[in-house]
């Protein structure tokens, strides 16, 4: 038990060390907020990965790492448009990968992004996201954050909808309530750890439903290198940059609090 424990603790302190470097970068004033927003396409052929794969990770919920298993590549997240809303890089994509370890998080947070702000529950883990590009095969991998994706509810949809356009496709949507929050992590698999690059830019996901034919890119991300089928099949997900805080503290009542304890 010893020699698998030492190692995993190193790593959590690796992992604890490169997440407070790069929350005093996101902190510094000035720091951009990436407004590039996703949609989703459904991956035909989403094959699991033989043996499944175990990742450690360690977030704002699961501060002291946790081991995780991904085990298949469910869909791809392709940038999008939205009401002419920026890209500033294009290459920049994600793969959607399930999380067998379905964990409870069971937290309240507030996220605030173009549709509002909302006070919202965080349920469990869901799956990750995993920077990836498509149909380059050539540079490096994006230097860019991982995200570990929680089931959330409390926000309601937006009351409007919005143009929709990438390199494939138009279309207008409106999207549904809230269904996942994620929020960005640091990551080891194979060896190698990825820091988190940026801590303020969170993913609210809305439901949407996009109907598509096939596109048929090559997607390279950390896990699995191929040419995949994709389309767009209701339901799918628009993803939208946001930021999560903490709600605030009932000063009063945590003052009172410790009056009684201490008069007891």
């Amino acid at each position: 038990m010893r020699q698998v424990a030492t190692p995993f603790r190193t790593l959590l302190a690796g992992l604890s060390v490169l997440c407070m470097a790069a929350s005093v970068q996101a902190q510094t004033p000035g720091f951009p907020f990436d407004p590039t927003h996703y949609w989703t396409y459904q991956m035909e052929d989403s094959l699991p990965i033989v043996p499944p794969t175990t990742i450690l990770a360690r977030d704002q919920f699961f501060r002291g790492g946790v081991a995780l298993t991904v085990d298949r590549r469910e869909r791809l997240l392709n940038w999008v448009f939205k009401n002419n809303s920026p890209v500033p890089d294009s290459l920049l994509h994600y793969t959607w990968w399930n999380v067998l370890d379905k964990l409870p998080v069971n937290k309240t947070v507030i996220v605030t992004n173009q549709f509002g702000s909302s006070r919202v529950q965080v349920l469990n883990l869901e799956f990750l996201l995993a920077p990836a590009l498509k149909n380059v095969t050539t540079p490096p991998l994006p230097q860019a954050n991982h995200y570990l994706c929680y089931r959330a509810t409390g926000f309601p949809a937006p009351t409007q909808g919005y143009d929709m356009r990438d390199e494939w496709r138009v279309d207008f949507q409106q999207p549904q309530a809230l269904e996942f929050l994620c929020a960005p992590c640091a990551k080891q698999h194979a060896g190698v750890t990825f820091p988190v690059v940026d801590t303020v830019t969170h993913f609210a996901v809305y439901p949407i439903t996009p109907t598509s034919g096939n596109f048929v890119p090559f997607v390279r991300d950390q896990f699995v290198n191929r040419q995949e089928f994709v389309h767009q099949v209701p339901i799918e997900y628009l993803f939208v940059p946001s930021e999560k805080t903490e709600p605030p503290t009932d000063v009063k009542r945590d003052t009172w609090g410790r009056l009684k304890r201490l008069y007891r």
